[in-house]
């Protein structure tokens, strides 16, 4: 799950980041579909607040709504940034923990999650389906991404040997 959250999954929506410039990353293929300057944004308030507020206990404070502003127009290089300062928050919150650390009680506030693994996989799963959208809207901006770009990530974070 390590590998996938802090390696593999930001990877790959960092190489689907990279084509895009300050204006196309606010690019909608059709109302009501994300550009992929929000989805980044989206991705990095989730972490921060579920990993590192209530699983590491950062003083995050997440502005959900903020999240899917597209007037706010932040630069590629500024949604980059937040996406991988949350990032570096899971990876700080997963090195204090220890195994047993993972049994514990969620401590989400909605009571989704019972486990804080429970709080990981979530993460884990809502990253995933962002990143696979984000590299989906690179492919009909007309970027050429690798054919690989999953295996390759995979391989490059350690979290496949293929």
């Amino acid at each position: 799950m390590r590998t996938r959250l802090t390696g593999a999954l930001p990877q790959m929506m960092n190489a689907a980041l990279e084509p895009f410039d300050d204006e196309s990353v606010w690019w909608q293929p059709a109302d009501g579909v994300n550009p992929i300057g929000v989805l980044a944004l989206h991705c990095a308030g989730n972490l921060r607040h579920f990993i590192g507020r209530h699983v590491g206990g950062t003083d995050y404070v997440r502005n959900r709504p903020q999240e899917f502003d597209s007037s706010r127009r932040l630069t590629k290089s500024e949604i980059s940034t937040e996406f991988s300062r949350a990032i570096s928050d899971v990876r700080a919150v997963m090195d204090s923990l220890k195994p047993e650390d993972y049994a514990a009680p969620s401590r989400d506030p909605e009571g989704r999650h019972w486990t804080v693994y429970e709080d990981f996989v979530n993460a884990t799963v809502h990253l995933a389906l962002h990143v696979g959208q984000a590299v989906q809207l690179a492919k009909l901006r007309g970027y050429k991404l690798s054919d690989r770009v999953w295996g390759e990530a995979h391989a490059a974070s350690g979290a496949s040997r293929v």
